[in-house]
């Protein structure tokens, strides 16, 4: 084990730490506030706040993902390291367990414990850390992390995963939860995706409604800003109170101020909402013209086909597991879109063998990982409408609360689907069943393979697939009743 290897892995770590950081300060922080629910009080109407301090639970949150996302990244490094033989076998093997115990500790402990922080925080209470009640609450804000990890301890595993020691019984048990979360959204995904597709023509905002809408927010911000100028000349024209105690309570009680305030509040709120409807409106109008072009057909129609497509494969793994789990390499994630796209690809120059034209790859696990990544584009396309709803479920008005429980949300499902991911490349490229045996008897072997380390996917196929269809079927049966009893609406 040399110092430089040692450096490299140090540092490539904190490098992406820090860029992670960067990154969210700078960019994706500020776009998770623009998703925050539009029922709130607009900035000016609660009390005013230092912009230039940044609250803890934000620094929590963004903590917490570039820790997420620095781990998952050095996992992935680490493979590639192992496949090209760079770096000394002890410091791969190290520098993988370090990391995977990391990843693990903040899926399981950091962001649970940080969400129930966040969520139980009192910002009325300035005197919360001097409290004497802090034990109470410090054990009330725990308590929800201490029966998820009991929960999770009571998953059953496999009788061979028992043979391996503690760090992959963990790993199989998150992944194992990963997985139902995971296909639960998959679903949600696939059939809001199709859906809104398919009923796209029946929602295209007219031209003549993006203008009345326009024009209702033109007269709100006059009535706003004459409003405004009057609440000044009144607070310029009244005396201020010279300090008694009298003149204290008579200003206090002035009914008229207060009346023209909260106008204006009020106001400001209503701006603030016909702002965003507007902007929705011209977003959906612009998608919907794209929508009806011929490249925007071709896509968003294909698109729609797949959803189906994959909704319908989940539904035949699960009626016809004994062809679905023939081999562990088509145990998970199998489509038939993903096999006929890796089918296609076989016949490329590029993927033949010299003599006799075969292909390079096991077409089956080329088509699991294609699967696999679109299984994550139809997890991207539901992460609005999930991240959205995590705001709304806990009732949260604060922007900046609800874009730090949107980053908790965000480093959750990334760790759980880049951990999967790295399960389901262990069926791709399979470590040695000799490894695998001296894993079990003597885990501190520097030359084991890392994949070693990870339980198999074959026995989380099924599971993926009923999640798949149980979100699936749930989200259809939503939208069913949402537009029988509300009828269609615009995507704020």
């Amino acid at each position: 084990m040399t110092a430089t290897d040692v450096f490299l892995v140090v540092a490539s770590g904190g490098f992406l730490f820090i860029s992670c950081r960067i990154f969210l300060q700078k960019k994706l922080y500020k776009d998770l506030q623009q998703l925050a629910p539009q029922d709130t009080l607009p900035g000016s109407a609660v009390t005013p706040q230092s912009s230039s301090t940044q609250p803890w639970h934000s620094t929590l949150a963004q903590t917490c993902f570039s820790l997420c996302f620095s781990e998952c990244s050095i996992l992935f490094c680490m493979l590639m390291c192992q496949g090209l033989d760079w770096l000394e076998p002890s410091i791969r093997l190290l520098s993988w367990r370090i990391a995977l115990f990391l990843l693990l500790f903040t899926i399981l402990l950091l962001v649970p414990i940080s969400f129930s922080l966040i969520l139980t925080y009192r910002p009325d209470n300035p005197g919360f850390v001097q409290s004497r009640a802090l034990p109470i609450r410090v054990a009330f804000a725990l308590a929800p992390v201490a029966l998820f990890i009991f929960a999770l301890s009571y998953i059953p595993l496999p009788a061979e995963l028992l043979l391996h020691n503690p760090l992959t019984a963990v790993t199989a048990r998150l992944v194992t939860l990963g997985t139902t979360v995971l296909g639960l959204l998959s679903g949600l995904g696939a059939v809001s995706g199709s859906w809104g597709i398919i009923n796209r023509s029946r929602s295209i905002p007219s031209a003549s409604s993006i203008a009345s809408a326009e024009t209702a927010l033109e007269r709100v911000k006059n009535d706003l800003r004459d409003r405004s100028r009057d609440l000044d000349d009144y607070a310029s024209s009244k005396p201020q109170p010279d300090g008694s105690w009298l003149s204290r309570m008579s200003f206090k009680r002035n009914g008229q101020q207060t009346s023209i305030q909260q106008e204006v509040i009020g106001l400001q709120a209503l701006e603030e909402q016909m702002s965003h409807r507007v902007v929705a409106l011209k977003r959906n109008r612009i998608a919907a013209e794209y929508a009806e072009s011929f490249t925007g057909k071709t896509i968003t129609w294909s698109w729609a086909v797949y959803c189906v497509c994959r909704v319908c494969s989940s539904a035949f793994n699960i009626l016809s597991p004994t062809v679905s789990n023939t081999s562990p390499s088509s145990a998970s994630y199998g489509d038939i879109v993903a096999h006929v796209l890796a089918w296609l690809f076989s016949f490329l120059p590029l993927s033949a063998a010299g003599d006799e034209g075969k292909p390079q790859f096991d077409i089956p696990s080329l088509s699991k990982q294609i699967s696999l990544s679109l299984v994550g584009v139809i997890i991207l396309c539901s992460l609005r409408l999930v991240l959205r709803g995590v705001t709304r479920a806990f009732h949260v008005t604060s922007r900046k609360t609800s874009a730090s429980l949107m980053l908790l949300t965000l480093a959750q499902l990334m760790g759980i689907y880049l951990l999967s991911t790295l399960v389901q490349l262990r069926t791709t490229f399979p470590p040695a069943v000799s490894t695998v045996i001296e894993d079990a008897q003597d885990p501190s072997d520097d030359s084991m393979n890392l994949f070693a380390t990870l339980p198999e996917y074959s026995l989380f196929g099924g599971l993926f697939d009923w999640s798949f269809l149980i979100g699936a079927v749930g989200c259809a049966l939503a939208r069913w009743a949402r537009r029988s009893f509300e009828g269609d609406d615009f995507d704020m």
